[in-house]
């Protein structure tokens, strides 16, 4: 058992991944999520078409790369982010979310390494995905693993933000977690060892519950 990893996908990090929703709240407040099946539904999507095409493939290439010691083909992943998430509170998000897992991690002995190359190179400040990457490659873990925790670790996010937000009961959201780790498996599999060129999601649609999240009188979450 990797505990190096288990600690990296905890979803009680404390980078500030409990106040985003990534778009969800919108969708709630549009009518689109309702319920434990379209939340289901909803995050399904989300991850199979946004999440994992972009920030799934970011991290699998960051992590081979990493395991090789090759930091420009992360740095190029990091500066990827940049241009490819295009809603500002979406771009910001993985930005905090980055910079506060990488100073954590200053902190463990296990990723020391890794956070000095990221903190020396060329970079000024990361992106969760390559951030997550690296240190998966430093706890000794595959492309397809760091994948596949990685995306759970988003989904049980945002599976948190749907029990707050529309609400249904914890129960429920277990329930829509365990049905969604089938399309996890999956993707990891289907991403491990995709180029970092080929990266990239198109959603408008996701895209523009985005920025109308930002723009709700009353919200509970970030993005």
């Amino acid at each position: 058992m990797n505990l190096r990893l288990l600690q990296l996908g905890d979803s009680a990090l404390p980078i500030g991944g409990y106040s985003h929703s990534w778009g969800l709240e919108a969708a709630i407040e549009r009518g689109l999520v309702v319920d434990a099946a379209s939340l289901e539904h909803w995050a399904r999507l989300w991850l199979r078409h946004a999440l994992g095409p972009c920030e799934g493939i970011v991290v699998a290439a960051s992590c081979r790369a990493a395991r090789e010691g090759d930091w420009t083909t992360v740095s190029q992943a990091n500066d990827l982010l940049w241009s490819s998430l295009t809603p500002p509170t979406l771009r910001h998000a993985s930005r905090d979310m980055g910079e506060q897992l990488l100073a954590l991690a200053e902190a463990w002995p296990w990723a020391s390494a890794s956070v000095t190359a990221l903190r020396n190179g060329l970079t000024a400040e990361w992106h969760h995905a390559p951030v997550f990457a690296t240190l998966a490659a430093s706890a000794g873990s595959t492309a397809a693993e760091a994948v596949a925790v990685y995306l759970h670790q988003a989904v049980l996010g945002v599976v948190g933000a749907g029990v707050r937000a529309i609400p249904i009961g914890h129960s429920h959201g277990q329930q829509v977690l365990a049905r969604l780790h089938g399309d996890i498996e999956s993707l990891s599999d289907e991403l491990a060892e995709r180029g970092l060129e080929t990266a990239g999601s198109v959603c408008p649609a996701y895209e523009v519950l985005c920025y109308a999240q930002s723009h709700l009188y009353t919200r509970l979450f970030r993005s």
